[in-house]
């Protein structure tokens, strides 16, 4: 097999940021306050460059793991905060996101081709290609997806270098730049721009693969920094071509940038970067997320069915579960942008969550594992962790500056979570009989990853009752 350099990295860790869904974000945070958006653009960057910092030495102490994030903390916090975070982090906010970006696909269809195909029924068309696309175990070979995200970064850069230079073909339009340059107005922006950098971390099951494992680090910061590049020229393409009252009010701001830009050829050019988008995006949501998921059942963190798998080799129920619920999001009609942030802000906070935990595993396992070899360590322990953590949490808390939306956020997201706690104290207390919140050691987790592990314990568990019967 053919090893993965650096570039095929980036480009698969740049394929699984873009997203169009991060256009809504882009126009709803520039349309606040004007070119001073890239502020908040630079520190959700830094944020999520010290979550991403602090899984790479994680990953140096368990590598290779199909669990992910769920192994460090399972080792770190215990089996109750793992299904917790996990759950949530990944498997809700999936549920969340893939939704999204078939709406933006959906959105650009049907201005193409009218009010006669209800919106939904190009969301709800492309997941149900990918769950039987998945189903059959076909995945995006390397090559193809370092295509596409090519394409992408490189159709994305150019539509913000032509705007933020004002060379587009279209009329320029004249506004202030800055609509207001106050913190306290900017700041808070940091959450809606934090969704531009989310899925840097899915990089790391690569490591394995790669020519060089010790690159990952780098290959992940390269992604967000990539990516915030981007974000940044798009801003100032904005200030050019688009009204900040039009954007923030437009339902597929990207297309109305492009047309503004270069006419009809920019909403074609839209088009393709939409199909290429929504098939990267929640193709990798529906096979990083079935793994992930698979990993937890190994674990006994999920119920043992999760992790079963079709003669393809694919976790068919995982792929199931999550195809359906996005179908179902997908089918209740979403198509406004306030829509479609309400559904990116709620997976945000619920991915906060997991980076949170992600450097709180570090200074935990730093603590209890200091003497083990690691091939990367977060340098200015714990200080990275500890700004990451406060960049996280004051995140949060300012999860949406529309004070309604933010409001049924969180009430939507305490629901979830209040859910989660009961299902995952019921599980770890009755089903697994491990106590709640002590750390299970790392070489016992990694024995996990091993189908023998399982036979013996199943073994063991099955000569014990047989035992208490006799």
């Amino acid at each position: 097999m053919k090893k993965i350099s650096l570039f095929g990295a980036v480009s698969t860790g740049v394929g699984m940021l873009i997203a169009t869904s991060c256009f809504v974000s882009s126009a709803s945070g520039s349309s606040a306050v004007g070119t001073p958006f890239v502020i908040a653009i630079v520190i959700a960057c830094i944020a999520n460059m010290l979550a991403v910092l602090s899984i790479a030495e994680l990953n140096a102490i368990m590598p290779n793991l199909t669990g992910g994030i769920a192994q460090y903390t399972l080792a770190g916090l215990g089996p109750l905060l793992t299904i917790v975070t996990m759950v949530g982090g990944y498997l809700i906010s999936n549920v969340f996101a893939a939704p999204a970006e078939g709406a933006m696909f959906a959105n650009v269809m049907t201005e193409m081709t009218g009010e006669a195909i209800p919106p939904a029924v190009f969301s709800v068309g492309i997941t149900i290609v990918l769950i039987f696309i998945n189903l059959k175990g076909v995945n995006m070979s390397t090559l193809l997806q370092e295509i596409v995200a090519a394409f992408m970064v490189v159709s994305l850069l150019a539509l913000g270098i032509i705007g933020a230079l004002g060379l587009g073909s279209g009329e320029q339009v004249a506004q202030d730049a800055v609509i207001s340059s106050d913190l306290k107005d900017i700041l808070p922006l940091t959450a809606t721009a934090f969704w531009f950098f989310i899925g840097a971390e899915f990089i790391v099951p690569l490591g394995k693969d790669m020519k060089s494992p010790k690159k990952v680090p780098l290959s992940m910061v390269l992604s967000l920094g990539i990516m915030g590049i981007i974000q940044i020229l798009l801003v100032f393409g904005f200030k050019n071509y688009t009204l900040w009252s039009d954007l923030g009010s437009a339902a597929s701001p990207h297309v109305l940038y492009a047309v503004n830009m270069l006419g009809k050829w920019g909403r074609y050019w839209m088009i393709i970067v939409a199909i290429f988008a929504a098939v990267s995006t929640q193709n990798s949501i529906i096979c990083s997320v079935s793994e992930i998921c698979c990993g937890m059942a190994k674990m006994n963190l999920l119920p043992a069915f999760f992790q079963k798998k079709n003669k393809n080799g694919a976790p068919y129920w995982v792929i199931i579960i999550l195809g359906v619920l996005t179908c179902i999001i997908e089918a209740s009609g979403i198509s406004t942008g306030e829509q479609v942030a309400f559904l990116t802000l709620t997976c945000s906070l619920f991915w906060m969550l997991s980076y949170i935990t992600s450097h709180v595993n570090v200074i935990m396992l730093r603590r209890k594992m200091k003497n083990v070899p690691r091939n990367f360590k977060t340098p200015l322990f714990p200080l990275l962790q500890i700004v990451g953590i406060a960049l996280q949490v004051y995140m949060m808390f300012n999860i949406s500056t529309d004070p309604v939306q933010r409001r049924n956020i969180y009430i939507l997201c305490f629901v979830l979570f209040a859910a989660l706690f009961i299902y995952a104290f019921i599980w770890v207390k009755y089903r697994l009989k491990l106590p709640l919140l002590k750390g299970i050691g790392v070489h016992q987790v990694m024995m996990m990853e091993s189908p023998e592990y399982h036979r013996v314990h199943s073994d063991l568990k099955n000569e014990s009752n047989t035992n208490m019967g006799t």
